[in-house]
């Protein structure tokens, strides 16, 4: 994946699949970080919504990372995702917790092929959306997320600040050091820069009686720049973006785009 050329031999299914079973494990506490995930989107909801959220859709829901939290906290959830093997996790651990939420697969880009409510929010969070490598795409994504909110409705979908990526064009990260079983395992990306795109390699490193073995899980992103992003947001008919990089006081590991739908003034 570090020599990739052929942005159109990618299938992002495929990959989220792949890294579905040990998404958990690029965090250093799972159900630490469904709590704080709902709290900082809590947070965001009540600060910035235009009336109290019931619903809300998580359109690139992943193994449950946001959703699980938000329901935790009484909101109604419905998360949707392209992965099969990421919504077969989210299901399971929506049941360890004993939530009710509704899973559905469905493409980001085609949310109304699936889905045909609209909702108090939608959340997309924790960098999906880069996933679409092109604007074409990216943009479509972000007029179906218009479409299943309810008027007046808010969005909140987080990035990478890609600028700051490509200033530092890094290559090692660091993600976590777990024990498993008395056992050493690491967890780091090797980040390579193609373009607009960037490759994060996902490599675990497990300790075991003879040495270590490796699993790798690559991903692929393209960078999307918050002058671009904002601009494909008010061109959906978002009436109101607001870019938030920090809340109390700390920054925050991703870019927070909180989109503001009007109420419809028709009929």
């Amino acid at each position: 994946m570090s020599r990739l050329v052929d942005i159109s031999s990618v299938r992002q299914e495929e990959l989220f699949d792949q890294l579905a079973p040990d998404y958990a494990l690029l965090l250093d506490d799972w159900d630490g970080y469904l709590a704080a995930q709902g709290k900082l989107l809590d947070d965001l909801l009540r600060e910035h919504a235009a009336r109290e959220v019931g619903s809300i859709l998580d359109c690139t829901c992943g193994i449950g990372t946001q959703c699980l939290g938000l329901a935790r906290l009484g909101y109604r959830l419905t998360g949707t995702d392209i992965s099969r093997k990421s919504l077969a996790r989210a299901e399971r651990e929506a049941a360890r917790l004993a939530l009710q939420i509704n899973f559905l697969g469905a493409d980001v880009r085609k949310l109304d092929e699936v889905v045909s409510e609209t909702f108090d929010a939608v959340i997309s969070c924790d960098n999906s959306l880069p996933a679409l490598l092109s604007e074409v795409e990216l943009g479509a994504a972000v007029r179906q997320i218009f479409a299943r909110l309810a008027s007046p409705g808010i969005a909140i979908l987080s990035i990478r600040d890609y600028r700051q990526i490509f200033a530092e064009r890094k290559r090692f990260n660091l993600r976590q050091i777990h024990e498993v079983d008395g056992r050493r395992l690491l967890v780091f990306d090797l980040w390579d820069y193609h373009g607009e795109f960037v490759t994060f390699e996902v490599l675990f490193v497990q300790e075991d009686d003879v040495g270590w073995s490796v699993r790798s899980r690559p991903m692929v992103y393209r960078a999307v720049y918050s002058e671009d992003f904002i601009r494909l947001l008010r061109a959906a008919g978002f009436a109101e973006v607001r870019l938030i990089r920090e809340l109390a006081g700390q920054a925050l590991p991703f870019d927070h785009y909180v989109c503001l739908k009007q109420r419809s003034t028709s009929g």
